[in-house]
């Protein structure tokens, strides 16, 4: 089973985000509790990793106000947080075919 801790961390993080990502993640995570195998059938989904309105692409969302700082260190935590996910499932064996794409373009920013 996923680490909902770390569904839960990166629910948390996308609470700043205007899209509505952090409550379609807490319903996943409910998922998780009642059928674990539901729960990855949706986090390796178009929703998650597809690009333009998933999840993923909120780590590149416009500052919504936020101190430059602070938003900086809360990007860098929510593509650390997704890396981690992103790494979960490829161990699995089930990756979302753009996982690759964007677990490269997390760590190579988060280093920068």
């Amino acid at each position: 089973m996923t680490d909902t801790i770390l569904l839960e961390r990166i629910a948390e993080q996308l609470d700043a985000h205007p899209e509505d990502h952090a409550d379609w993640l807490r319903e996943v995570i409910a998922l998780f509790e009642a059928d674990p195998d539901a729960g990855w059938q949706q986090l390796n989904s178009k929703r998650m990793w597809g690009g333009a309105g998933s999840v993923a692409n909120a780590a590149m969302d416009d500052n919504p106000g936020m101190d430059a700082t602070l938003w900086e260190m809360h990007v860098r935590e929510l593509r650390s947080l997704l890396i981690d996910l992103a790494v979960q499932q490829k161990a699995r064996g089930e990756a979302y075919p753009d996982i690759d794409s964007w677990l490269s373009a997390f760590t190579s920013w988060n280093q920068t």
